[in-house]
């Protein structure tokens, strides 16, 4: 029986065995990069912050990042993982949990998290860590999997046609919302994306067409959701 703390290490144990982009899905992977760097984050907000990639996994997010002049910090569970990150970017690379994120409050200006959450035993007090390090002002964007596809998912995992062995907790768009809010941040944007969990490039004219009818208006129906917040300021 495998553990939850070993389920939290299954994609350090993955890359142990091959890069990173040799099982996740390149495609997707450039989906969620222009959606966090072309409609979620600015590139002039960027330059010069201080840039959390919470949970960087194969360091494509921390890359670009660094490439719009953010000092970032790459923060994943373990050095396998890291080391994917080495290869892309220069960063500083932090061995910690979403959970638990060594850095004291207010550190960040800008704290991404995208598709991690989920991978832990309790998906929100991950966005309790997540809200605690950015500082009065500064921005947490957060994406993750919509809780109703939780089903689907695990039958896939199940049935075995997926390799998945780790730990799986989506959340539905409103409890991530309203614990942003009660944490002391505003919503600037929340939505959803991507309509089906098979993700094919030749499919990218639906997915486009999809993301701009009902991203905002059914999120709750979208595969992924995701929510820019920013941190009230202090008076």
């Amino acid at each position: 029986m495998i553990d939850i703390y070993e389920k939290m290490l299954f994609y350090e144990g993955l890359v142990g065995r091959g890069p990173w982009d040799d099982f996740a899905n390149r495609y997707e992977t450039a989906r969620r990069l222009r959606l966090v760097f072309g409609q979620l984050l600015d590139a002039s907000e960027l330059a010069g912050s201080r840039f959390l990639d919470a949970g960087s996994g194969g360091g494509h997010f921390s890359e670009y990042a660094a490439g719009l002049g953010a000092k970032v910090w790459s923060l994943d569970v373990g050095d396998k993982l890291l080391a994917e990150v080495a290869g892309r970017c220069k960063s500083h690379r932090v061995i910690g949990s979403v959970l638990d994120i060594p850095f004291e409050d207010g550190f960040f200006d800008i704290v991404l998290c995208t598709e991690v959450i989920e991978h832990t035993p309790v998906p929100l007090q991950a966005v309790k860590e997540l809200s605690r390090v950015v500082r009065s002002g500064g921005i947490l964007v957060i994406t993750t999997p919509c809780k109703l596809w939780q089903a689907a998912v695990r039958l896939a995992s199940f049935l075995r046609l997926r390799p998945f062995q780790g730990l799986e907790n989506f959340v539905w768009p409103g409890q991530l919302v309203e614990t942003l809010v009660s944490l002391g941040l505003r919503i600037e944007w929340s939505g959803g994306f991507n309509f089906w969990p098979l993700f094919n490039r030749r499919l990218e004219p639906a997915f486009r067409m999809c993301d701009s009818l009902y991203g905002r208006r059914l999120p709750w129906a979208m595969v992924n959701i995701a929510v820019r917040a920013r941190r009230n300021e202090k008076r």
